[in-house]
């Protein structure tokens, strides 16, 4: 009796379980910032509440990812690729909003978004090859 399924279903369970927390977690620390940053003006407020924001999205694709790969196997790595598509193109915004330091961090976080959409582009092909059964 191979028991790894059963073993992949329950550590999936406890991953899925810890990125709830963290979303949780990541809501409660909005507002907390909302609290502690209302005297620090609009605009502080504004990019702090963007950033969490982004980042409880992040989270949330990690969480569609690691379910998804629990339901249904491999499938979720393509939102593990979005997650990570998220959260590279938030760190731009927030470079480019607080002032980049260096261009070549900026060319580095591109290469990797270019890696990363043509990684989704080929997740996404192969996902419609398997729904039309095997025909394009």
């Amino acid at each position: 009796m191979d028991v790894t399924p059963a073993i992949i279903k329950i550590f999936g369970y406890i991953i899925e379980t810890l990125l709830v927390i963290s979303i949780i977690l990541d809501i409660a620390y909005a507002i907390y910032d909302i609290y502690t940053m209302r005297s620090d003006g609009l605009e502080a407020l504004s990019y702090s509440l963007v950033e969490n924001a982004f980042f409880a999205l992040v989270l949330l694709e990690l969480y569609l990812g690691a379910h998804d790969f629990v339901v249904r196997s491999p499938l979720g790595l393509k939102h593990v690729v979005e997650a990570g598509l998220s959260y590279i193109i938030r760190e731009i915004i927030i470079d480019i909003s607080t002032g980049v330091k260096d261009i070549y961090s900026l060319s580095a976080l591109a290469i990797v978004i270019v890696s990363l959409a043509v990684s989704l582009y080929f997740l996404s092909t192969t996902e419609k090859v398997r729904m039309n059964g095997g025909s394009q």
